[in-house]
């Protein structure tokens, strides 16, 4: 808002800045007391330190408590540093460029990488208007994006310290800092090919894309028959805890699935989350696996080598025989099915935390089982997808 940068609807960050002789827990307390004094109605959330969310005339506001001090380099909490950045834009920013970000904006919006929360893992508002700082417009900035290669690093002065990072930019009020650190290696390839495809071809629907088509649920039967492979869902209890808590936790079990699953090959994941629940979306190639599988013992050379010949030679439907320089033998497979296979390998694999917590609560069905229940929105967008400006 102060910087003349916002689009529609914006949300609203008021920062109540303390003398650095208050202490940090006379710092949270008297800031959380100021902010209930102006909003009410706010709840209180958290990240470094607690601060208050609520709803002021339709406008999300976080009123947010830190310390003044006189130079970034010497922050108390990570958010002392935030003033300092309004007050970069302000003074970098020139008035003709505050279209350009909006523009900036509006287009990672559009192709959905606008944000740098755990859900989007995306471009923060302050990074947008240092790419147009950097580059001069809108335009220019997707002249440069679309050439960005697998690491790129980028700097308004003379670079800082160097971050294992698809995409750097050096935070010009501290030098040891990644503004992009947030931005994933989807949303920068996104973004990438979304530039490249704009410059080409430019569209409305780059910033203001289509809805998401939705089928109807013979249509998605059909889809499912059609392409002769195994859809699943997987469904939790949605935890009770912020998005910054839930969506890395989503992610880290979507990945333990996968890597279960490999041997049944998945070839699309998707995930959503509802008022009530968080749904995993699986398609693999298969949902049963052979009767026989090839189990790999030791090197030959191994001290364990003659325990797996003793263990297997009487047992083994084949072997033990040797390929390389390693023992193997083929065996009866214990668990074909994926559910079962997949309950069975979750004894020894950790999800998220509060997915961890609710194993027992978890669902797994194939997907046209459970479609009457699930949201046809994102069940279309999973099973038809399409890029946001191509709908």
């Amino acid at each position: 808002m102060a910087k003349g940068t916002f689009l529609k609807d914006p949300d609203i960050d008021v920062f109540i800045r303390f003398s650095p002789s208050y202490s940090r827990k006379d710092m949270e307390n008297l800031g959380l007391e100021i902010a209930r004094s102006v909003m009410p109605d706010g709840y209180e959330s958290y990240a470094e330190h607690p601060y208050l969310r609520g709803v002021v005339n339709g406008f999300r506001v976080d009123i947010v408590p830190c310390y003044m001090v006189d130079d970034p380099s010497k922050k108390i909490s990570a958010v002392d540093r935030t003033p300092f950045h309004t007050e970069y834009v302000k003074e970098n920013l020139r008035d003709e460029q505050k279209d350009e970000v909006r523009l900036l904006k509006a287009f990672m919006k559009g192709i959905g990488v606008y944000g740098a929360e755990a859900r989007v893992e995306g471009f923060s508002g302050y990074l947008c208007e240092l790419l147009v700082i950097k580059y001069g417009s809108f335009m220019s900035v997707l002249k440069h994006a679309s050439q960005w290669k697998k690491r790129t690093y980028l700097h308004l002065g003379n670079g800082g310290a160097r971050f294992n990072a698809p995409l750097t930019f050096i935070d010009p009020v501290d030098s040891n800092r990644n503004v992009a650190s947030a931005v994933s290696e989807q949303s920068k390839s996104l973004f990438t090919i979304a530039s490249r495809e704009f410059l080409q071809e430019p569209k409305l629907t780059f910033f203001f894309p289509n809805p998401v088509k939705v089928r109807e649920e013979k249509e998605i039967l059909a889809e499912i028959e059609k392409r002769k492979t195994r859809s699943y869902a997987i469904i939790f209890p949605k935890p009770d805890v912020v998005d910054d808590v839930l969506y890395p936790q989503i992610k880290r079990t979507m990945r333990a699935f996968e890597s279960i699953l490999q041997e049944f090959i998945p070839l699309h994941t998707f995930y959503y989350v509802d008022d009530s629940h968080v749904v995993f979306l699986l398609e693999l190639e298969r949902d049963e696996l052979p009767h026989i599988m090839k189990h790999q013992g030791p090197p030959v050379w191994h001290e364990n080598a003659e325990k797996f010949m003793e263990r297997w030679r009487n047992e083994a439907l084949r072997g033990p025989y040797v390929l390389g320089n390693r023992l193997y033998v083929d065996r009866e497979r214990k668990h074909r099915y994926l559910k079962d296979y997949l309950i069975k390998a979750l004894q020894a694999y950790a999800l998220g935390k509060e997915f961890e917590k609710r194993k027992g609560d978890m669902l797994i069905e194939k997907l046209e089982d459970v479609l009457h229940r699930l949201d046809l929105k994102n069940i279309s967008e999973f099973l038809y997808f399409k890029f946001p400006w191509e709908r």
